[in-house]
Parts: structure tokens; sequence; C-alpha cells
């Protein structure tokens, strides 16, 4: 027979082993470990095909269907704002903007861009920086680069022709903000630019991604969710070039609300031209309600610039430190008072019971306290004055020595409750308080005791004492309303696009000050001979047939011997020039402050002022709002 049917040495060894007991008892106790490292192979693998195919379906799905669709983002109009009337103030106009969705896959996205660049007359440089710096701050891949913002409709024509040729390249409508009157109100109304990414990262805004146009101050920031609206979707079929096959549907944005402010537009307008290149604010209040009928801090601003792009001049330019044009100086300039502070000093001491309305004093034209002179800003002197006298023709000696009778802690008791010292409430951001200080406040900030030099001038509204703006207006205001503080408020209505009415204004009480009718009713007569008596130094804001009451305040930036040398200082250092008054005295419905920063004198240049204020309001008292919106997209 042939060898190679004998097995050799090694298989006979083999074969004698597999029948060996010891070898097969050892086989046995290794089979379960064998078996079990199958299983949980098994099972692994099973486990892994069950997250593939079940609980990552929906991942996989989308992006195996983003190969072929693709959601396009429909942006909402915003909502427009309106004046009390019905008049725009801010509405809506179509804008083209020029998206590239990036993707690393695309080998040609350098050519594209060229193409990109020689139709936008942009140089290509430009806009792979705009591509580097999404890059760089951690853009996901999937949120497109806003290349260009607000395209004139000749580069979106040239675009057009040529997007089946430009992969990744898209037009988007987005809706812009138009101001049918000019800027009017930009501090109030605030502006709208690009979302950045720091927001974004923040989430400081809900449901928005780059290239999106947010509030980002005033009302715009602070009703962004009203009128904002929400975003439409149209999901379209793609080829594999990145061309549109067809439209799968459709789902239509929800316009923004329209915001009806209880702002007048003119008269905002009759302020601003009052204003015209001073700097300092204007706040007129309804004093039956807390509304808000003007708001103006001057200089202003343009707010499309921050929608078209700010250049390096005009980023200068509203960063000027002196004028500070961003700046709402009626919520957010602090100012001593000045002597129009002397209408709480004059009610305060009255409720103490520390004067009457016949109370005299003597005015030399100074008071001395120990060693130091204080000065009346009429340096001859008023002679013998009462109280009547003292307001009328703004006294500083007399106030001078009720401040005295006071002391600091009553009159900061007063002003509190008044509300100074905090805020007013008025839904704005970055609203100031100002300082009311007592003799607590002085030690807890400068170490150092009250000094009663200090209570004589705070009681002219010097000193440590500031208020704001509006403020201001808001004393005026509780006078002329018989003691009820309102918190301001510009809202009148929210409706939704249809017109529906979702929101209406409703006054909200603050409280009622301390104060006992009788001494209201002789301080507002007070206030009238401000400005009716020929010596009264509200003189300037006389209108023939209509009673106003009035106080003028002028509070020094520097000392002076005489408040009269601030006209020969350079601008910066001269008296800042406070004006408030109500009207008419018997029914009060508008009530005035208005603050020119360095402008001297509060009758000679801050009364005129709220008399063109006064005057706008006379010639446009009208209803409300209209039935129903107008919009214009």
């Amino acid at each position: 027979m042939h060898k190679r049917w004998f097995p050799s040495k090694k298989r006979k060894a083999l074969l004698l082993k597999r029948f060996d007991p010891e070898y097969q008892r050892e086989m046995e106790r290794l089979f379960p470990r064998l078996l079990a490292f199958l299983v949980f192979i098994f099972l692994v693998m099973t486990l892994r095909l069950f997250v593939l195919q079940v609980l990552e379906y929906p991942k996989y799905k989308a992006a195996s269907e983003n190969n072929m669709f693709r959601a396009i983002r429909i942006p909402p109009p915003r909502g427009s704002i309106l004046d009390r009337t019905g008049r725009l103030l801010a509405t809506a106009r179509p804008s083209f903007n020029l998206l590239f969705y990036r993707d690393a896959r695309l080998k040609k996205q350098r050519e594209v861009l060229a193409m990109v660049a020689n139709l936008t007359k942009k140089s290509l440089p430009w806009l792979q920086a705009r591509l580097t710096k999404a890059n760089e701050k951690g853009l996901p891949m999937y949120m497109p680069v806003v290349l260009e913002q607000d395209l004139d409709w000749e580069t979106v024509s040239r675009l057009e022709v040529h997007l089946h040729s430009l992969p990744g390249v898209d037009i988007e409508v987005v809706p812009l903000r138009r101001y049918p009157g000019g800027p009017i109100a930009p501090h109030l109304i605030g502006y709208i630019d690009e979302v950045s990414l720091e927001d974004l990262k923040k989430k400081r805004f809900r449901n928005v991604r780059p290239g999106d146009l947010v509030g980002k101050s005033g009302i715009e920031l602070m009703h962004e969710e009203e009128l904002r609206g929400i975003a439409g979707v149209r999901h379209v079929e793609i080829d594999a070039k990145g061309r549109l096959v067809r439209i799968l549907g459709t789902t239509p944005p929800q316009p923004g609300k329209d915001i009806y402010l209880t702002l007048d537009r003119s008269i905002q307008a009759a302020a601003e031209e009052a204003m015209a290149g001073k700097v300092g604010a204007v706040v007129a209040l309804e004093p039956s309600s807390g509304r808000v009928l003007c708001l103006l801090s001057s200089p202003g601003f343009d707010p499309t610039l921050f929608v078209r792009g700010l250049t390096e001049k005009q980023w200068k330019m509203l960063n000027d430190r002196m004028k500070r044009p961003l700046v709402n100086r009626a919520i957010q300039g602090t100012y001593p008072p000045g002597s129009i502070f002397k209408i709480i000093m004059a009610l305060g001491a009255l409720q103490e019971g520390l004067i009457t309305p016949d109370t005299t004093f003597y005015c030399p034209g100074y008071f001395r306290l120990g060693r130091h002179t204080f000065r009346c800003w009429y340096w001859q002197g008023h002679k013998e004055t009462n109280l009547y006298k003292a307001i009328v023709e703004s006294c500083d000696v007399y106030f001078y020595q009720v401040g005295l009778k006071m002391g600091i802690d009553t009159i900061a008791r007063y002003a509190r409750a008044f509300g100074l010292g905090e805020r007013t409430g008025i839904n704005l951001p970055d609203e100031r308080s100002g300082i009311v200080p007592t003799r607590q406040w002085k030690m807890r900030v400068y170490k150092e005791p009250w000094q009663k030099g200090e209570t004589l001038i705070t009681s002219i509204g010097q000193g440590f004492l500031t208020i704001t703006p509006l403020q201001a207006a808001s004393i005026t205001s509780t006078v002329a309303n018989g003691g009820i503080i309102y918190r301001p408020a510009y809202v009148d209505e929210v409706r939704d696009s249809n017109g529906r009415v979702e929101r209406r204004f409703v006054p909200v009480s603050r409280g009622k000050i301390p104060i006992k009718k009788r001494y209201l009713d002789f301080l507002k007569k007070a206030l009238l001979g401000v400005v009716d008596e020929k010596k009264g130094t509200g003189h300037a804001c006389r209108i023939p047939g209509l009673s106003i009451a009035g106080k003028t305040g002028t509070s020094q930036v520097v000392k002076q011997k005489r408040r009269r040398e601030s006209e020969k200082l350079s601008w910066r250092f001269r008296d800042h020039a406070w004006f408030v008054a109500f009207a008419p005295v018997e029914d009060p419905k508008i009530a005035v402050a208005v603050l020119v920063e360095h402008g001297g004198y509060g009758g000679k240049v801050a009364a005129p002022i709220a008399r063109k204020v006064i005057e706008a309001w006379l010639n446009t008292r009208q209803p409300g709002p209209p039935a129903v919106s107008s919009r214009h997209i």
C-alpha cells in the first residue's frame, strides 16, 4: 500500500491525544468560554446594528436626504413701530443678502469666490476673509456665511443669471428697517444689527442664526420677540450640482407684531428741531397716566448705519467722547438738578411744618455759614422774600435757610418720596437711578462725615445730588396730577399682522407722595407765576392763552463767583440749563423736562425749547391710533 495512507508519528500522537480522557476534559472546560466569547461578539454586532438602524436612523436619514433636499429659511417681515396716531416710525423693506454654504469637499471653492468677486465688484481677499473669520470663530459648517448685505438690484440681477454655475451661493431676501419720517427718536426706537457670534454662543436671542438682524437697543431690543415674528421654511429638491429641481413645500413666515407707541411724532419732531446743534435731552409725559409723549436725546444718530455697516469715520463719530451720540441722555445721563429741586424742597418744608407760605427770609445776594460764603444766583439780592417770591424768582438764599431747617436726611426722605435715587421703571435698558446723598451715604462712599455746607448746596440741587431728565419729567408730572407717581411707559398697543389688539397700555402707579393738597395747590400757583410774571425766571416759556406752570434750573459744572460768568467759559465748563413745565395748569395734559448740557441759564436756553414742545402738543391733540395698521414691506 502507498506510504501516504499510513499516518506519521505526529499524526499518530494527535489521534491518540483526541481519545485521551484528560485532553477531553480540558476541551470541555474551554468550550463554554469559547461559546460565551462568540455570543458576546454576536451581541455587540447586534447592538451596533440596532443603534445604527433604529436609534440613529433619523440622523442618517437626514444626512442622506440632505444630499438631495434642502430647507431654505424664509425670514419673517419685522413688525412696524408707529406713533400714537398710527404714523410709521419704523417699518420694513425687502433687502438681498448674499449667502455662501461652505463645503470642505468643494474643490472649486476659490474659483466660485473669484466669480462672486467679479460679479459683486468685491475683492477676492475680502470675500475670503469673511470665510476665514467665520471658520476662526467656530461657525458650524451647516450655517451659511453672509458675504454681503443689502445688495443693489443690479448686482442681484447679475448673480441670479450665474447662480447655476455658482455651487454653494444663494441669495436671501431679508426685511430691513426703513424710517419713513427719517431717524425719529433713535434712542427710544433703537437700532437693529447682525447677530454676533457672541450673541449666538450666549443664546441671547432665540431661534436666530448667523446673518439674522436683531434689535440691539431701545424698543427694537426690549420687544425683539414680538417684532421679529416666526421664520418660514421652503423645502426644495436639488441635483448633484446644487441646482434647484423642484419646490416640495413651503411654510410661510409669520410677520412680527406692530407696536403702537404713546409717542407723538409731531411733538418729537418739534423737540428735535428745537434741540438741533445742542447736547441734552427732552422728555414729555402725560401726567394722568405716565405715557411718554416725547423722549429725545441729543445728538442723535442714524440707525440705518448699523445695517449697512459702519465705516471707520462713522464709528469714530458715534464714539465721540464729548457728545456721545449713542448714549440715551434721557435715562442714562445724570446731572445736578439745580433749582428745579426747589420744588421738592418747598413741598417737604411745608409738609414738615418748618415754614409756611408766609415765612420770609432776607436775601442780600449771599449767605454766610461760618467762614464760607454761599452766593445767590442774583448777586444783587432778592431782599425780603417769602416762599412764593422765592420760587418765582428762584432765590437761592431762601432755600439755603430752608435746607438748614430740614437737614440732609429729611431732604433725602422727600427726594426719595418723589422717586429720586431709584429707576423710574421704564422698560428700556441701562436706565440709571441718580444719587440722593445722606450722612450714611457719604460715610460709606467717601469715609467722611457730612458737612452743613453740603446741606446748603444740596438744597438748591447741587453737590452730590444727581437725577436723570426722565426723573425730572416724573417729578413735574407728579406735581401736575396731584401727587401720583406713574411708571413711564411708551407702548400704547401691540397688534398682530391682522390688526387685532393683543395688548393695551394700562397705567401703573408707583405710589403717592405724602404731601397735602393745599401745599400742592400753592406750589402750582407759584410755578404758574414763574412763567406768567415778568420777574419770573421762566417767562420765556409763556404762550398767550395757555396757563403754563414751570421752574428753571441752572446747575454749575465748575465753581464761579457769579452765575452770569458761565457764558464766558469754554463750552464744557458752562452750566447745565434745566426747565420743567406742565400745562394747562387747571387740567394738566403734558409735563415737560428739558436739559441742555453746558447751555447756560435755564430760563434763557431751556425754557424756549419747552415752549416749542408745548406748542407742538397744542397743534397735535388727536385721538389714538387707527383701527388697522398699514404695513410697508
